[in-house]
């Protein structure tokens, strides 16, 4: 099996995919999740991190050929994917809304 995606080591892009997710779980755009509560607030504040997790994961199990391999990591791309489409979708769908007046 090779373990290069684009020519790219898949160590590298585990490497850089926990990189990103680190910045969304650590540093991220509170303002429009601030606005929402409940699972809309889950997704806008989680979701993206996740998503780059699951493709870090992907990437060192495809590497390594832990749990499954390749099987695997493909399942956890294509989870990766619908983590990304879902919290794209919610943050499409919240918008910039007036806030109410009190």
């Amino acid at each position: 099996m090779d373990d290069r995606l684009l020519g790219i080591p898949l160590l590298a892009w585990g490497g850089v995919c926990l990189a990103l997710a680190a910045n969304w779980f650590l540093i991220w755009p509170s303002h429009r999740a601030a606005q929402t509560q409940g699972l809309r607030y889950v997704i806008l504040r989680w979701f993206h991190g996740l998503t780059w997790l699951l493709l870090a994961a992907a990437a060192f199990l495809a590497r390594f050929g832990l749990l499954g391999g390749l099987n695997t990591a493909k399942v956890l791309a294509v989870l990766a994917l619908a983590t990304y489409l879902t919290f794209m979708v919610t943050l499409v769908r919240s918008g910039s809304r007036p806030t109410p007046r009190e």
